[in-house]
């Protein structure tokens, strides 16, 4: 698969940031989004938005951070005692313009493949029974149009 990057040009040597983010890439910069946190509140964020689809073990997550940081779409922060509880063992991090920048070009592509998953006569006629959670748990999709004739 080709990947586009959202800044070939990097003058300061970095390299560019992948695009299409990986899920758990898009989660953290999505939990970055409210204000600064640090790797476990990120953990919870995502948990508590009910994001099921993407583990992030603390390796995995860090992995993440570290990728992000290096990529310039996050941001270490000084302030660690500032930041949701003060732990000063815990580093924090924020989202920076480039990684807001990330996000919405993320959920711009989002937003034209439901669009055009929409307009896909395919797809007409699925419901709610038919989103991943649903067909994830033993529920067959629903098609009310003739099958496809392949």
């Amino acid at each position: 698969m080709d990947r586009r990057t959202l800044d070939d040009t990097r003058a300061d040597g970095r390299r560019a940031a992948p695009l299409p983010l990986t899920p758990a890439a898009l989660q953290v910069l999505v939990a970055l989004g409210d204000g600064p946190r640090h790797g476990y509140a990120i953990m919870r964020h995502v948990v508590a938005r009910g994001v099921r689809d993407v583990a992030l073990a603390p390796g995995t997550l860090y992995r993440v951070l570290d990728r992000l940081r290096g990529d310039g779409l996050i941001a270490e922060i000084d302030a660690r005692p500032a930041v949701e509880g003060g732990d000063t063992r815990r580093r924090s991090y924020r989202l920076t313009e480039r990684g807001r920048q990330a996000a919405l070009t993320e959920k711009h592509r989002f937003v034209a493949l439901i669009a055009a998953m929409d307009a896909t006569t395919l797809l007409h006629g699925w419901g709610a029974a038919d989103t991943p959670h649903a067909i994830r748990h033993g529920q067959a999709p629903r098609q009310e149009e003739a099958p496809c004739a392949d």
